[in-house]
């Protein structure tokens, strides 16, 4: 079976269960290496095995973190937040707009629920333009279309100012060092 470990059927070991595997055996040869370069750092460990079959084992681990790119990820999600909230508004204010604009009867719940919801965005910009009322029931509310202007203006000045925050600091120095060997003939 190919799933299986190597030893099971290995007459070294006749009590081997099917699935179970000994323990590793450590020599005591580990190294570590932590390195610290600029805003990433990096830590490195090997370590040196023999598996029961006398199989030498070596594991490597590496870990690398950079800590710029955990700030363009911050950077990231908040712009990403603030453009959804934006979204959300703007999709609330543009249908209040449509329906205050074809008249939709107030009665409705749902129109009800929408103005009241839409409400404390567009009261603040009440008065500095007159809505012009359009036929018998619409109304053109240049409030609204101004609500929307701004808080798109706002969301755009609050994206701008993350990004300076959190601007990655990029090292002006980097190395790169390259070994090649060639067999004399």
């Amino acid at each position: 079976m190919p799933n299986q470990p190597y030893y099971n059927n290995d007459p070294q070991y006749p009590n081997q269960q099917q699935g179970s595997y000994p323990p590793y055996q450590d020599y005591d040869s580990t190294t570590e290496q932590n390195i610290n370069q600029g805003n990433a750092y990096m830590q490195r460990q090997q370590q040196t095995y023999q598996d029961p079959a006398g199989n030498q084992v070596q594991k490597r681990k590496e870990v690398y973190r950079d800590f710029n790119q955990s700030m363009i990820n911050t950077r990231y999600w908040i712009t990403s937040v603030i453009y959804f909230l934006l979204g959300v508004l703007e999709v609330v204010l543009g249908l209040r707009f449509l329906f205050r604009l074809f008249g939709a009867s107030e009665a409705s719940s749902f129109i009800r629920f929408l103005y009241d919801l839409s409400h404390p965005f567009v009261t603040i910009f009440n008065g500095i333009f007159n809505d012009q009322t359009i036929g018998s029931a619409g109304v053109f509310e240049i409030s609204t279309i101004l609500a929307m202007l701004i808080y798109a203006l706002i969301a755009w000045g609050i994206v701008s100012l993350v990004r300076v925050i959190f601007f990655s600091n990029v090292p002006s120095r980097r190395e790169y060092v390259t070994t090649r060997r060639q067999r004399r003939s």
